[in-house]
């Protein structure tokens, strides 16, 4: 009884430990070779503004972008690849802890006959407002 306990839960931690291997390495990887690109220079660009209202490096957009599609996973990838630190890593996460993998569960959602797009579009204010929150706690606390 115990050794087959003992292998289900290896075998189960296997199947996690590949699970997350298949998303995190990917995105750590294109992120990484993006950072040596002008793509990235442009991107940083683009998001700045965006990213400075959260008190946030452009760079920040990157995990936010990825937790939009992808899963939280995606994002610890994202944060690593980019480097943030310190407080900026919180913020990021409790933003996208709000507002993760929208398109997938938008068509749960969808599936569930309720409007994907009231829900998603109010993930995506919940997100900007729990941003918000915690990077003016970071000003106040001095937390940058």
């Amino acid at each position: 009884m115990f050794p087959d306990t003992i292998k289900k839960g290896f075998l189960s931690g296997l199947k996690c430990c590949w699970f997350l291997t298949k998303i995190i390495v990917p995105v750590y990887f294109l992120i990484t070779v993006l950072k040596h690109t002008p793509v990235m220079d442009w991107l940083v660009r683009l998001f700045e503004p965006a990213m400075s209202v959260f008190h946030l490096p452009g760079e920040a957009a990157v995990p936010i972008i990825t937790g939009f599609f992808l899963d939280e996973y995606g994002v610890i990838a994202a944060i690593k690849a980019v480097e943030l630190t310190g407080f900026s890593v919180t913020v990021v996460a409790v933003m996208t802890i709000v507002a993760h993998s929208l398109v997938i569960e938008g068509a749960i959602i969808k599936k569930m006959e309720m409007s994907a797009v009231f829900f998603t579009t109010a993930r995506l204010i919940s997100a900007a407002a729990i941003g918000l929150i915690f990077s003016g706690i970071g000003v106040i606390f001095h937390l940058w």
